[in-house]
């Protein structure tokens, strides 16, 4: 009885995949879908083999790593300070 219902479901997947690819425009949004999941992937999978260093970190900070963020904060202040004192010496 079991066999029979997924018998029953798979052909209609069939036939729901074919009527869905019968038109140029469906399959067109599927290659580029697919494309771009595999891009995806591709991207991530490198990402795993490869840690980021702090060179590769610098151009690509991560919002949420927040002692990053204290140091890129602190920085820009030092230099507004750093200027407000060249400033009000002058």
């Amino acid at each position: 009885m079991m066999a029979k219902k997924s018998a029953y479901v798979l052909a209609g997947l069939g036939v729901a995949g074919i009527s869905y690819f019968s038109s140029k425009e469906n399959r067109h949004k599927t290659m580029i879908t697919f494309n771009n999941l595999k891009k995806r992937a591709e991207s991530w999978m490198n990402k795993q083999k490869h840690p980021n260093n702090t060179m590769t970190k610098a151009g690509h900070p991560d919002p949420m790593d927040v002692a990053d963020n204290k140091m890129v904060d602190e920085g820009a202040q030092y230099s507004v300070h750093y200027y407000n004192k060249e400033k009000q010496q002058n």
